[in-house]
């Protein structure tokens, strides 16, 4: 008999509930959370579940199991069994970080508006269940890897243990959510099953950054009204690019290194791969946020707005990213309310791109110049707060608080005492 008070237990369950779940989807993060008997709310117990960011927000591994081709002499066409591929910084080492970015790519079928991974690689989330695998992207705990380790201490000492009350479900934040179906009937079960398990409580969902937009897809395209009346508690969402961000223009034309890691990469070794993840896509500017004449990037020849977005993919020469951009830009549409009750909380007050330029004969291969807006660094104000459309009328009688708080960075957030003790509050329903 399945024991589904065990992660291990409610993991396969959701497994056999899925099919090849783990194969095709590639997880998400899953935080499961029980209040501690000494908090101010301890009349009643919560469950916490919390998802990643899309953008290298969990660890992958890989196994090479006869690949076709590689691009160096250097570079492996098989493994004896599964290594670490993200993060590892050992592979961004020159010739080396060929081989990772060959092992990385995706390839889109315009058919289906969905994506395999390169012939011969197999790539997998490890830690489903656990937090060790989110606290550090790097196994090595070197500190450019370090993302929940703060969160999770802080929730330790409120009395959550990891793996048992305070949970996690990793997931390949490469691929955009038209691609985690399986995925998300494993979620729905897993949320049903802590549910029962926990005496009936309602779940509390915890996002930070792309996570949060997947979830707005679970919510209003997996699960019904009634689903969400009886299973979640709210949601509490941390620096969400709700409707995309202006990076990702950059991401698609000249690469981004990600410096928000610290991580010194070069773009231009980035950029293919980076095009190849439908989730960059999912992530461009929505046309829910940005009006259709708005000028996102200029050359000396030409504006690109949301109006002629296929010309901007066709100069830039990858055509492959208008067709995965139709798919993904109707994901969540007009941004409607997800139906629960919502605490967003977000950064503002920094320098955040808002407009790219390149000069006469540097589009798209170099660094543009950039034209500075307000964000928390990486996602744009108007973004963040799209959550300021939601309230009680709009949003089935959920009601919607918002928490600004400037200076607080895209990736420091997750440690900033402030926002913290927010998510506290939020999880024992304090706000």
């Amino acid at each position: 008999m399945t024991d589904f008070l065990s992660l291990d237990g409610m993991y396969n369950a959701c497994l056999h509930s899925s099919g090849q779940f783990l194969k095709r989807s590639r997880n998400i993060l899953l935080c499961s959370v029980s209040l501690p008997f000494n908090s101010v709310a301890s009349s009643t117990e919560t469950v916490c579940f919390a998802t990643v960011p899309g953008d290298a927000g969990s660890q992958l591994e890989a196994n090479l199991t006869g690949k076709p081709s590689v691009v160096h002499y250097i570079c492996s066409k098989q493994t004896k069994d599964y290594f670490d591929l993200w993060l590892n910084l050992e592979l961004f080492t020159p010739l080396v970080i060929d081989c990772w970015v060959d092992n990385m790519l995706l390839v889109f079928n315009s058919s289906t508006g969905t994506t395999t991974n390169m012939p011969g690689v197999d790539i997998r989330v490890p830690g489903f269940g656990g937090t060790s695998t989110i606290e550090w992207l790097d196994k090595s705990r070197a500190s450019p890897g370090s993302y929940f380790a703060t969160l999770v201490d802080m929730m330790t000492s409120w009395g959550y243990k990891s793996g048992k009350t305070l949970q996690g479900a990793p997931y390949d934040w490469r691929r955009a959510p038209n691609e985690l179906y399986l995925y998300f009937d494993a979620l729905k079960v897993s949320i049903e099953t802590t549910y029962r398990y926990h005496n009936h409580k309602k779940v509390v969902t915890v996002a930070h950054s792309m996570g949060n937009p997947v979830m707005l897809y679970f919510y209003n395209h997996i699960v019904d009204q009634e689903w969400k009346d009886k299973y979640i508690e709210s949601h509490v969402s941390i620096a969400a690019p709700w409707g995309g961000a202006m990076q990702i223009v950059r991401v698609f034309a000249s690469g981004y290194n990600m410096n928000y890691y610290r991580v010194i990469l070069p773009p231009s070794k980035l950029r293919g791969m980076q095009r190849s993840f439908t989730s960059s896509a999912f992530l461009f500017p929505s046309y829910a946020v940005w009006n259709s004449s708005e000028v996102l990037a200029s050359t000396d020849a030409k504006n690109y707005t949301l109006a002629n977005v296929e010309e901007f993919f066709n100069d830039i020469n990858y055509p492959t990213g208008w067709e995965q951009y139709k798919v993904a830009s109707q994901m969540n549409g007009n941004l409607d309310p997800p139906g629960v009750k919502v605490h967003c909380i977000y950064g503002t007050g920094i320098d955040t791109a808002e407009h790219f330029s390149w000069a006469k004969g540097y589009f798209p291969d170099y660094p543009p110049d950039i034209v500075y807006g307000d964000g928390d660094g990486t996602v744009n104000r108007r973004s963040a707060e799209v959550c300021l459309r939601w309230n009680e009328s709009n949003n089935h009688g959920k009601r919607v608080t918002t928490h600004e708080l400037p200076g607080a960075e895209h990736m420091a957030i997750m440690s900033s005492p402030v926002a913290i003790e927010l998510v506290r509050k939020a999880i024992y329903d304090l706000l």
